[in-house]
């Protein structure tokens, strides 16, 4: 169950990247964003407190419930996206990382959890992959305005980090994933309408069949389904490994835009992801009992 639940995360997450860059060419990405998030939490409250299955969280509960959603829908999408406007992607999935490492430190501090020198290794040995196969996009740090991208990415990372620590004290809480996922999505996408429109951005919907058929993936497969998934997998086998999605996405990805966009892969390309699905494998196996 397991690797299903990782799989269907990464494969629907490397999608999303692809599905995302179609909206961005036709409008900005906070529009995308705002709506995104709007649709998939209204359908899911409507169907959870519909038939029973939501009937609200405690007081107590209320601010960790946001902080995840802010993390892990709102501010990661809006920090990430402006990253990309700075540096390529590929840089920007390099970083992201390093979320690996930063989870295993923050539920060191926040449970007292011991961190996972495979988890370490692994991580390190993916990097470096990863690093190799976006070789060729270390040049752009020469550009004007490029840290500032930087800035942001390792800014987004850390968003994450504290979101999945906030998501693990939840399941911990034993609150129900769906109804934390659709509280979660309203306030981020609440959130996002308020940042949109406070940078001046329009929430007009682009009535463009790609925008709109991009806009319920993103909203039904990714906001939901995906999350569902990586969630229940967060609690299967802990924040630290799953968040070797994270990881795995950019590289799947490339395979995606070598059958789509003409993505060419060179030696060191190949040799990297050889690197992250060893630094997979290692951060993955079992702990022993």
């Amino acid at each position: 169950m397991s690797v299903l639940l990782f799989s269907v995360t990464t494969i629907l997450w490397s999608l999303g990247w692809t599905v995302i860059t179609l909206q961005i060419a036709i409008a900005p990405a906070g529009p995308a964003v705002v709506w995104r998030l709007l649709l998939a939490g209204l359908v899911l409250q409507a169907w959870l407190r519909g038939t029973g299955r939501h009937k609200g969280f405690a007081r107590r509960d209320l601010p960790f419930v946001a902080i995840q959603g802010l993390g892990l829908f709102a501010i990661n999408n809006l920090v990430f996206y402006e990253a990309v406007a700075f540096i390529a992607s590929g840089l920007v999935a390099v970083i992201v990382a390093m979320v690996i490492p930063l989870n295993a430190v923050g539920l060191r501090l926040a449970f007292g959890l011991p961190i996972s020198a495979r988890v370490i290794a692994g991580a390190a040995v993916a990097a470096c992959g990863l690093a190799l196969v976006f070789a060729p996009e270390w040049g752009v740090l020469a550009e004007g305005g490029a840290w500032r991208g930087v800035g942001l990415a390792v800014a987004g990372s850390c968003v994450v980090a504290g979101a999945n620590i906030a998501a693990v004290r939840n399941a911990r809480a034993r609150l129900p994933t769906l109804a934390v996922i659709a509280d979660g999505l309203i306030i981020g996408g609440v959130f996002a309408a308020i940042v949109t429109l406070l940078r001046g951005q329009s929430l007009a919907i682009p009535l463009d069949a790609t925008w709109l058929g991009s806009l319920l993936f993103q909203a039904f497969l990714v906001s939901i389904l995906s999350f569902f998934c990586y969630f229940t997998l967060q609690t299967r086998i802990g924040a630290d490994r799953a968040a070797y999605v994270l990881v795995v996405v950019p590289v799947l990805s490339l395979v995606m835009s070598s059958l789509i966009e003409d993505y060419r892969w060179s030696l060191l390309a190949v040799l990297g992801a050889s690197l992250v699905a060893a630094g997979n494998a290692i951060a993955l196996m079992p702990r022993r009992r």
